[in-house]
């Protein structure tokens, strides 16, 4: 008997479950799952504070690493879009791998270097 596994739809209620349980944790205002051009991608978008933008970013990938590694069929992409309370910072998106990020934040296989290098690309909006 393995782990059990979800389907997308109880993937993405879990997203926001898993964020509630810390009071930390930043504000969700969407959450989806889509595919692009053969990809199945787990969109967040988050409201950031500026105070502690850089470990908002980490939380939000680490939560969706560990919710998606029980997925039925394995996300290809984590797309986390975080919008700031600041004038000074602009808006991000974030494109992570998400067997490279899961294999980071849940089994510990990836450094942190190399998982910034080769797993994610960071933009701005």
């Amino acid at each position: 008997m393995g782990k059990s596994k979800f389907t997308d739809r109880q993937v993405a209620t879990m997203v926001p479950k898993y964020f509630a349980r810390d009071h930390n944790a930043p504000k969700i205002t969407r959450t989806r799952i889509y595919g692009e051009n053969g990809d199945k991608i787990l969109h967040l978008e988050i409201n950031v504070n500026r105070n502690r933008y850089e470990g908002e970013m980490e939380y939000a990938l680490a939560a969706m690493a560990n919710v998606c590694q029980y997925a039925q069929r394995p996300f290809d992409k984590f797309v986390l879009i975080m919008e700031t309370d600041s004038r000074q910072l602009e808006t991000e998106k974030i494109v992570a791998k998400a067997k490279c990020t899961i294999d980071h934040y849940v089994f510990k296989r990836v450094k942190y270097d190399r998982w910034l290098k080769k797993c994610l690309s960071v933009t701005e909006l």
